[in-house]
């Protein structure tokens, strides 16, 4: 008979607020979330609690009951990456788990029982194991995923069980709350007296979905295991990663080096087995006396080759300090990606690829990847919305430039500058451009643009010319016909 756990953690958020040292934890504290056009209070800590907060109080609310309450808006991401962590580490309960988001596992523990000496001695152990890493959980053991989460929420105890074939019996007493249905049904049913699932078995199935949709029928059906609710596990994400304890700290540049040497071919040999590789890495160096330093370095396309993580991480060691030594190191993959094989060309197209990745991951390991941009060509008329910048490394970036119906000038200014006329014409026979003459020896234009109309801005028609002076220089001038008095200004330059 198949047996399912489901571990439901309350206090998922406080709980990585207090693993991670936040002193505020300590007094008064709240996690809030925008609920409702309002700020609410989602998890509450027992300091809190005793000073009358409770979860569903507005944060405005809450600050009227106790003025001394510090509160941080709710982080989805974070608790999502603790609660992945968590599925990582249930490896070792059974090895079919699952996410039971936002704050829940299920583990499918059908023979794994008797290794702790039973069910109950395996909730028990593994609330103390959780309660020693920090963690709030409430355990609940049952013959279907329903019914262990069930359990899990609203049972009496920590660790709340129904024997085999006893689901009906240890649910009776439950609230209708505790079924997994969509909707505010429970509010429903109350209204017609019905406040627990045990007064659910004596009403027919067919009533129940005429009266209130087949949405609690199938929750229903479901936690009593009358209907499939199959539980399926996936295999957590592999972490490619190494870890060094040295027995004496080191310090020098080429005594670390040496460590990351071995790290990463320790990570890169099971990435390049796997034909995978890496965008990002992670380098933590753990001081004597200043606790952990991370250092991280990235490449614009995956990587796997130990010879240029230790080249990207050159720069980072330089910058490190390190006074009375470091004595543990570990390394991390993150951002893994199939590396997938190319076919070998006669041309240089392949070696030119590889330079320019080079490149940018040596300009974003210093300046910021962030700050390393390229060109992406754009649909528009306006000549200075026909391209815009995006970061480089960007993996779905594959500019296809077409060529422009008239020429560009090489330098486009992204705010024209404006030019003195000195001898009018279209264009200016001559004019005066930061402050050094100039005289028009031919002229080719107009090129007259105006703005798409759905867009916002300069919505004014153009005209461009493009000038060649005497002496020597190619200029884009820009007006806008129509007007009493013609302004010039230059909007580019050509080669």
């Amino acid at each position: 008979m198949r047996r399912v756990l489901s571990l439901w953690l309350p206090q998922l958020p406080l709980d990585r607020r207090v693993r991670i040292g936040d002193l505020r934890t300590e007094g008064p504290f709240a996690i809030i979330a925008e609920m409702k056009n309002a700020w609410r209070l989602t998890h509450v800590n027992r300091p809190a609690r005793r000073a009358g907060i409770a979860e569903g109080l507005s944060l405005p609310d809450a600050r009227a009951i106790c003025p001394d309450l510090f509160v941080e808006p709710a982080d989805e991401i974070r608790d999502a990456a603790l609660l992945r962590a968590l599925w990582r580490w249930a490896d070792c309960l059974s090895p079919r788990v699952s996410i039971d988001p936002p704050d829940g596992l299920l583990l499918d523990i059908s023979g794994c029982a008797h290794l702790f000496g039973g069910e109950g001695a395996m909730g028990r152990h593994t609330r103390q194991r959780l309660g020693d890493m920090q963690i709030h959980t409430r355990i609940g053991i049952a013959d279907t995923k329903g019914a262990a989460r069930a359990l899990s929420r609203f049972g009496k105890t920590g660790v709340a069980i129904a024997a085999p074939g006893k689901t009906n019996e240890a649910l009776k007493d439950l609230p209708i709350a505790a079924l997994d249905a969509e909707g505010d049904i429970a509010s429903e049913l109350a209204r017609t007296g019905l406040k627990t699932i045990g007064q659910l078995y004596s009403v027919k199935s067919s009533e129940l979905a005429r009266r209130f949709g087949l949405d609690l029928t199938r929750a229903l059906g479901c936690t009593l295991g009358q209907e499939p609710d199959p539980l399926t596990p996936a295999a957590a994400d592999p972490i490619y990663a190494a870890r060094m304890t040295l027995p004496e700290p080191i310090g020098l540049k080429s005594q670390i080096e040496d460590v990351l040497k071995r790290l990463a071919a320790s990570v890169c040999g099971r990435l390049e087995a796997e034909q995978k590789g890496a965008r990002r890495y992670l380098l933590t160096v753990r001081c004597v006396d200043t606790g952990d330093h991370v250092l991280s370095v990235g490449f614009a396309r995956p990587c796997a080759e130990p010879a240029s993580v230790l080249q990207q991480f050159s720069h980072s060691l330089d910058q490190l300090k390190i006074e009375f030594g470091a004595d543990w190191f570990r390394l991390v993959a993150e951002h893994v990606e199939p590396i997938h094989p190319k076919q070998s060309t006669l041309g240089k197209e392949a070696q030119e690829e590889d330079n320019t990745a080079r490149i940018i991951s040596m300009l974003g390991n210093r300046l910021g990847f962030d700050h390393v941009r390229k060109f992406q060509p754009c649909d528009a008329h306006l000549p200075e919305r026909e391209f815009e910048s995006m970061e480089a490394v960007d993996k779905e970036f594959d500019p296809v430039w077409k060529q422009a119906p008239r020429k560009r000038p090489l330098r486009l200014y992204k705010t024209p500058e404006r030019l003195r006329a000195l001898e009018p014409g279209r264009p200016p026979k001559q004019f005066e451009w930061r402050r050094k003459s100039y005289a028009t020896k031919s002229a080719k234009g107009p090129e007259r643009l105006t703005a798409e109309w759905w867009r916002e801005g300069d919505m004014k028609t153009r005209d461009y010319w493009a000038v060649q002076t005497a002496n020597g220089a190619r200029l884009w001038l820009l007006t806008y016909p129509g007007e009493a008095e013609p302004n010039w200004y230059v909007a580019g330059k050509f080669p």
